[in-house]
């Protein structure tokens, strides 16, 4: 079997060995996880990524294991998905040198609101003109209408494939009851995504409160959000155990 993870900075061990470290696959919880199941693994995740990255990488790998002929039914997908307020845009025509290399992801790269001090830096005058333009345009209403979107079609992607799969949320950020919004988290299949609008089951808050350090790394980064190497061990065991004591790949 393979375990295939997804999500952001949470997911590929982000700031684990060094201050602003992008990843640490060998030592980030779905490498333990794995260890744990007995599978071997693949990691998919990246900092600062969106939902629309998760769908995206996710459905690129089923696509290209079905263009290579590989069956999918040794495969088990855990994905923690990240915060609602994130996107990314696709490289520009006519990039610059300059442009070329910050789109590092497949020729895209995520937008955070609230990095605006890094893209400030970081950013050709057109880059920085769309993220403010995309700040300014924000509406919390959509936003949450699109992360669901990516959430369902993925977990009907799964099952239309008969894909064995497991949700869980990184950081905590509440669905608006707004009446556009009513109806979409019953569409959410709970046994596999058993805890979408649980703070205290989201990843963050499992690690606060079960006394998990932050990295020195990534205090020392300035960031203080991304967990050491023993806090990726205890969340492993602790998805393992909800795992199996919920008969998630029966």
């Amino acid at each position: 079997m393979i375990l295939v993870a997804n999500g952001c900075s949470h997911t590929c061990g982000a700031e684990i060995d060094s201050p602003g470290q992008r990843a640490s696959f060998n030592k980030a919880w779905p490498k333990y996880l794995a260890d744990h199941l007995n599978f071997d693994y693949a990691n998919l995740a990246d900092s600062g990524a969106s939902a629309h990255r998760v769908a995206r990488t996710t459905t690129r790998y089923i696509i290209d294991s079905f263009s290579k002929k590989k069956k999918l039914d040794d495969h088990f997908f855990v994905i923690m998905w990240p915060g609602i307020y994130r996107d990314e845009i696709r490289l520009f025509e006519n990039p610059t040198d300059h442009e070329k290399g910050l789109f590092y992801d497949d020729g895209w790269l995520s937008l955070m609101i609230g990095n605006d001090k890094y893209y400030k830096k970081a950013f050709s005058k057109r880059m920085l003109l769309y993220f403010r333009a995309w700040v300014v345009a924000h509406e919390k209403v959509k936003s949450q209408m699109d992360y669901l979107h990516h959430i369902i079609f993925l977990q009907n992607f799964f099952a239309l494939h008969k894909i064995k799969y497991l949700f869980w949320t990184a950081s905590h950020s509440p669905i608006h009851k707004h009446k556009e919004l009513k109806g979409y988290l019953g569409l959410i299949n709970k046994k596999y995504y058993p805890f979408i609008d649980d703070i205290n089951q989201c990843y963050n808050v499992l690690m606060q409160n079960n006394n998990q350090l932050i990295s020195e790394h990534s205090m020392a980064s300035g960031f203080g959000s991304h967990y050491d190497e023993n806090a990726q061990i205890w969340f492993a065991k602790y998805l393992h155990d909800y795992i199996v004591s919920n008969q998630v790949l029966t």
